[in-house]
């Protein structure tokens, strides 16, 4: 019972919070596109109920409306994201946790310790694959990410920051985790 009142400290885990830098170009585009397909929806939705009697037609306009829906769903994930996104990073002694709220479909990602290298900051101004290269520019500088280093491979923790508080972040983590 003694042992539960007495926690080690070091049991309590971090917390890391970095909210996205809002672009307010996109949000201004994404907002007026929510808009529009929103009313574009409703508008074709009770046309064509008031309109159609046929099967056929029906199965047309409900083909046109899932067109609609999924380009709103596709809207408002750029539109979360860019605006009300941050990621978190949760350090517990032997894992790390990455959520990233206010992105849809994403779920959490854990990383074990044992299983962890190191943490970078790694410049992607420039960005080579497979495929070809693609360049990054950036009026602010932010094109820097923090990645994760495991045996051979790199994973993206934060991407999109400027190397200051990329620097920062990455030396927060090494603290706490090593």
């Amino acid at each position: 019972m003694k042992e539960n009142l007495h926690s080690n400290q070091s049991d309590i885990p971090t917390i890391i919070e970095i909210k996205n830098k809002t672009n307010w170009l996109i949000a201004f585009i994404t907002s007026i596109g929510l808009i529009f397909l929103s009313l574009m929806g409703f508008i074709i939705i009770i046309l064509g109920l008031l309109q159609y009697d046929d099967f056929f037609a029906l199965t047309s306009l409900s083909s046109i409306t899932a067109i609609i829906i999924c380009l709103f769903i596709f809207f408002l994930y750029i539109w979360l994201w860019n605006n009300f996104g941050k990621t978190v990073l949760t350090i517990d002694p032997e894992t790390l946790t990455i959520e990233y709220k206010n992105k849809l479909f994403t779920s959490p990602k854990t990383y074990l310790k044992k299983e962890t290298d190191h943490f970078e900051t790694k410049d992607f101004k420039i960005e080579r694959h497979q495929l070809g290269v693609r360049y990054h520019f950036s009026i602010s500088g932010s094109t820097y990410s923090v990645i994760l280093i495991q045996k051979e491979t790199e994973t993206r923790i934060v991407d999109w920051l400027t190397k200051d508080k990329a620097d920062e972040i990455a030396g927060e983590l090494k603290r706490i985790w090593y």
